[in-house]
């Protein structure tokens, strides 16, 4: 026991501090060791008015931020990837950031996501990060591109760039629409031109838009005269740290992007922001653990 103002003090109290300034290195270390692989499996059910009755209890898997270039373990990557597979999803969506600076950091990791399946498609975007490794040399980025590309037919992902696909279900169909990256923000690429991907899309036609910057969402697609019910972005990562409870959710992220992880709506209009299948900068996630989200659509009775 120590004496504090003349009062007996149990030994215990004095460690405290000692015991609190130890749990942020503790969580930093498992973070470091273990969270960065710990995929979590988020499952969203969506109801929407118009739904068309096929795409009723339609289910399909989104990913993001793979960030191939960051990975240090082909095991724990190929058992991330399992866990998809044995969702059985009817579609896979990826909302881009394949890597972190250069096309080639995607090749040790081809094979693993070849073994991916889905009946109605894999489809993909482009993020940020996807356009950092171009040549500054003009005349290059054209043949660096076509490269880059086909890692992405290698994979059996079909990549839209401003563009949409069809895909069909149970006698009804919805557009799937994939713009390239738009970001508030100097550094961030402003390539994506929403209205040329909704270019052969009909006004009575389902949309689904795959759009990787969630201020995208907040700046052009919300405000769009084309009511898009539902995107899918990515980008934010939760910051690989903070606190997601079913009765609290924080990360610093959250004075940066207003909408940073999980779903929002808006005159009738929704946004899913997940929060990475990979990770950048800090090799670790503490609290926001990666992300592999099943959605589910629901048509209201």
């Amino acid at each position: 026991q120590s004496t504090d103002s003349g009062r007996l003090i149990p030994i215990w109290i004095s460690w405290l501090p000692v015991m609190f300034s130890g749990v942020p290195l503790i969580a930093m270390t498992y973070g470091i060791l273990f969270g960065k692989y710990r995929h979590v499996i988020e499952r969203v059910t969506i109801s929407f008015d118009d739904l068309p009755a096929g795409l009723d209890g339609f289910r399909f898997v989104q990913i993001s931020d793979i960030h191939s270039g960051s990975w240090d373990s082909i095991s724990r990557v190929s058992a991330a990837v399992s866990k998809i597979q044995r969702l059985e999803p009817e579609m896979i969506v990826f909302t881009g950031d394949l890597v972190n600076s250069d096309k080639d950091e995607i090749d040790p990791f081809i094979d693993i996501f070849c073994d991916l399946y889905a009946p109605l498609g894999k489809y993909a975007i482009l993020g940020n990060h996807d356009y950092y490794g171009q040549p500054r040399e003009s005349e290059l980025r054209p043949t660096y591109y076509l490269d880059f590309f086909k890692k992405y037919e290698q994979m059996g992902w079909d990549l839209l760039l401003d563009q949409s696909r069809t895909v069909q279900r149970n006698g009804d169909s919805l557009k799937l629409v994939g713009v390239e990256n738009w970001g508030d923000g100097a550094y961030f690429p402003k390539r994506g031109d929403l209205d040329r991907a909704l270019s052969d899309v009909d006004d009575r036609e389902w949309c689904l838009l795959l759009s990787h910057d969630p201020t995208h969402w907040e700046q052009k697609v919300a405000s769009h005269p084309r009511h898009i019910p539902l995107t899918l972005s990515g980008h934010t990562h939760g910051m690989q740290f903070g606190i997601n409870l079913p009765f609290l959710k924080w990360s610093p992220v959250q004075y940066r992007y207003k909408r940073w992880m999980g779903l929002y709506e808006e005159d009738e209009q929704y946004l899913y922001v997940n929060r990475g299948f990979g990770y950048l900068g800090f090799h670790g996630r503490v609290g926001m653990w990666p992300e592999i989200t099943e959605i589910t659509l629901r048509r209201k009775p």
